[in-house]
């Protein structure tokens, strides 16, 4: 194990504790057979997986950190999944190893604010989509109401200092942008949260 994995997960105890630690265990749940997680972090999600419902789970970031390894592997114990079943691979969610077509469900926790290009990485999410599938997300985004302006320009000095992250992106837009149907949308945290379901809808064939 690594102190800045545990690290990150003590920064995030108190958010974890409010709000964040309910609405994994509402949504992650629904995941089921083929299941992609992207930014997979340090395993967050991992107790909340029904493993009856999954056939088999791939779980990514763009670096694989120890305590997302030790706890996938006590998860894959624990959940009496074989090696196969259960795996773990570094890529970025802008240029996923993956063929089309390759998953029931796509999972994706805090990580679209992240992401070096959101438009192409839930145009990635959408390809690798079974028609049918989901995406399953839980997100911080920009707030409705005037406090988005202080988000706004609050924001570069928030990037600047995680080298990453995004307050005022506006997520659930950008995922009907992609061509994911929305499902389900919930905002909650004084509107700087959301998480819900988003469909992938079958190609439309084109008239002759």
């Amino acid at each position: 194990m690594t102190y800045p994995d545990h690290f990150f997960d003590t920064l995030m105890y108190p958010l974890e504790a409010v709000s964040l630690a309910a609405r994994r265990r509402e949504v992650i749940p629904r995941a089921r057979a083929d299941v992609l997680e992207i930014g997979a972090g340090t395993g967050a999600n991992l107790p909340h997986y029904d493993p009856g419902r999954i056939d088999s789970l791939v779980l990514t970031d763009t670096a694989l950190s120890d305590l997302l390894e030790e706890r996938a592997a006590r998860w894959r114990s624990s959940a009496r999944f074989t090696n196969g079943a259960v795996k773990l691979r570094e890529a970025d969610a802008c240029s996923l190893p993956f063929s089309d077509d390759s998953f029931d469900t796509v999972i994706a926790t805090l990580v679209l604010c992240s992401v070096s290009d959101q438009r192409v990485a839930l145009g990635q999410i959408a390809r690798v989509l079974r028609p049918g599938g989901r995406l399953l997300f839980i997100e911080h985004v920009r707030p409705p109401g005037p406090v988005r302006h202080l988000v706004d320009s609050l924001n570069p000095l928030w990037h600047a200092v995680t080298r990453e992250c995004n307050i005022n992106r506006d997520t659930a837009a950008a995922i009907v942008r992609a061509g994911l149907r929305m499902q389900m949308l919930r905002r909650g945290g004084g509107g700087f949260l959301i998480d819900g379901v988003a469909r992938a809808e079958p190609a439309t064939a084109t008239p002759r």
